[in-house]
């Protein structure tokens, strides 16, 4: 199978993951895309981020109908930092039969020289990225010049995806300061955040 991995904090899903992974998913020929809360994101050290299995249960409520989507808690089973070159050789010994691909914005492909071992995250899953507005986009040889790896090894594709101008941060600020998230995220995620008084002051 061809599985797309989209990984990120989730705190909370909203409505711009979604129509990512969907449009990911179609253009890039994917089975299945699996989304992956970082259980313990070594960027947000020090960070207050919602239960594990909060955002777990969140995303399980926006996805629940897709027959391609579904929630993998692999990086709760392995040692802190959740590192995507460790979650992805993880995941190449349980389906060595499979491929993967990261699901990414065009914004965080120069951050990725910086990431903890690049070289086998590269080796371990083709890249499928949304170009974001304003961001120049890093070419497969510019990505292999940075890495000093041979272009051949990094595969790379575009798709084109609507802008959804949302962050999860300013979703949190919002719920804080009483305003309403309606259409923003799924209604069982609203629901969810309001039954358990998530995010609030």
């Amino acid at each position: 199978m061809r599985i797309g991995i989209f990984g990120g904090t989730f705190d909370p899903v909203h409505m711009g993951h979604l129509i990512l992974a969907e449009q990911c998913r179609t253009q890039a020929a994917l089975d299945q895309v699996w989304f992956m809360p970082s259980a313990h994101p070594p960027h947000k050290a020090g960070q207050a981020v919602t239960r594990f299995e909060q955002r777990c249960e969140m995303i399980e409520l926006a996805v629940a109908g897709h027959p391609s989507f579904r929630v993998e808690r692999i990086e709760k089973e392995l040692p802190p930092p959740s590192y995507t070159s460790e979650t992805l050789a993880e995941l190449h010994r349980r389906q060595p039969n499979d491929e993967f691909f990261l699901l990414m914005g065009s914004d965080g492909v120069p951050d990725l020289p910086g990431w903890h071992a690049p070289q086998q995250v590269i080796e371990r899953a083709g890249l499928v990225v949304v170009p974001r507005p304003g961001v120049m986009l890093w070419t497969a040889e510019r990505l292999a010049t940075a890495l000093a790896i041979d272009v051949s090894t990094v595969k790379l594709r575009f798709v084109a995806c609507p802008m959804i101008e949302i962050a999860s941060r300013e979703l949190r600020r919002a719920i804080a300061d009483g305003m309403s998230i309606r259409y923003m995220v799924p209604r069982a995620v609203e629901e969810y955040i309001r039954d358990r008084k998530l995010y609030g002051k």
